[in-house]
């Protein structure tokens, strides 16, 4: 039997993984694994200002950790557009997906069920289309694509027209069904996705596998994982195992995913889907962390690094950085070995002090605080955080 997480527990379970609404109607067809074959290449450095998976790459960030909310209410969750000229100010409720084209921002507004725009003078506008608990997003450039956990589905937005694509059951069947024929694909809570420019790349975490779309066909294939046996086993098809992946992002030749369930950040080979887990460690869970002091927020090297609930993830290129939602924290990893971690932002819960790292929305020059920090992305200079619980997008600067 899978652990129960306490609230964020109930929130962020049915935010992130398990109870977004989905069938409980199950299909078992068989799942087809893709197959190519594998390589060990390392990945490439990216040209400056790469527009992939939804962010920028090409450059490492130079923070100075100053933060700053740049749209949205804190603690006020809601619904409003907002413009420079007339009020009132926007509301978001429960965002949990961002992404950017390089130009604009954009949300998947959780609570709303709805993606909101906006602009990098603030602007924020809504897409004349409903969803059902859209929990992530990533786009590239042409057209936005959607993970719609709640009906199980992938949804493509052609940003030009509005035009929507369905990819999985029109009547929100779960299962785990590879297929040429997107209408024949099946998924269950699907969380999070991200773009090389020619597939998309789902964590299918009620199946506990990473699927992939391409994008020219639709088909749907399994590249990771094997569909309803989670577990934390490093190794190629067949043999690689994940708990809940959250989400999702790339450099082009490898994944890297927030192994929610497993606590740790995993890397997937594109082309022969080998996983790897480069820092954290699956750990049984809060008794454990009381009794070693870590309480999961440990910084350190690959996998004696600890994280809590690892949720949000993107790349500059250089460093990944990671929202440790239950930790109310982003930390950053260095991309390649020995995989460094670091605690960039936020406070770090301690379980001997319980008023410590509860959550807040303090901006800079105040020591900066978050509450449930999801979604993240950078436009190349920032890294902008969907910070779920204070209903609010906010700048790392």
């Amino acid at each position: 039997m899978q652990k129960s997480v306490p609230y964020i527990a109930v929130f962020l379970f049915v935010v992130c993984i398990a109870a977004c609404g989905g069938s409980s109607s199950k299909d078992t067809a068989t799942t087809q694994i893709y197959s190519q074959p594998s390589h060990t290449l390392p990945s490439l450095p990216l040209p400056p200002n790469t527009h992939m998976g939804g962010t920028i790459q090409g450059t490492p960030l130079i923070l100075n950790n100053t933060v700053a909310t740049f749209a949205g209410s804190a603690g006020s969750a809601g619904f409003s557009n907002y413009s420079t000229t007339n009020g009132p100010p926007a509301k978001f409720s429960h965002p949990t997906g961002i992404a950017t084209d390089g130009i604009s921002i954009f949300v998947a507004d959780y609570g709303n069920n709805l993606i909101r725009k906006i602009t990098s003078a603030g602007v924020v506008t809504t897409l004349p289309v409903g969803f059902n608990r859209p929990s992530d997003i990533t786009t590239d450039g042409t057209n936005l694509y959607v993970v719609d956990s709640g009906s199980n589905t992938v949804r493509i937005i052609e940003i030009a027209t509005n035009a929507v694509t369905t990819i999985g059951s029109t009547s929100s069947l779960a299962g785990s069904v590879d297929s040429t024929n997107p209408a024949d694909a099946r998924f269950f809570i699907p969380i999070g996705i991200t773009t090389d420019g020619n597939d998309l790349y789902v964590t299918d975490s009620g199946n506990h596998t990473i699927r992939r779309i391409n994008i020219a066909t639709k088909a749907v294939t399994t590249l990771a994982g094997i569909s309803r046996t989670s577990g934390a086993t490093d190794g190629g098809q067949g043999v690689a195992r994940l708990n809940r992946p959250g989400r999702i992002t790339t450099d082009g030749t490898n994944l890297y995913l927030a192994d929610f369930g497993n606590r740790s950040i995993r890397m997937v080979d594109i082309l022969s889907g080998t996983v790897t887990t480069i820092a954290g460690a699956a750990t049984p869970g809060v008794s454990e962390k009381i009794s070693s002091g870590n309480n999961g927020a440990a910084d350190g090297i690959g996998t004696v690094a600890r994280f809590y609930q690892p949720n949000g993830i993107t790349t500059d290129g250089t460093y990944l950085y990671v929202t440790d939602t239950y930790q109310n924290t982003v930390r950053r990893i260095d991309k390649l070995f020995p995989y460094s971690v670091t605690t960039i932002s936020g406070i770090a819960k301690a379980f001997s002090d319980p008023t410590l790292g509860a959550g807040g929305f303090v901006d800079s020059p105040g020591t900066p605080s978050f509450y449930s920090p999801i979604g993240i992305t950078s436009d190349g200079a920032s890294l902008f955080v969907a910070d779920s619980e204070n209903s609010t997008i906010r700048r790392i600067q």
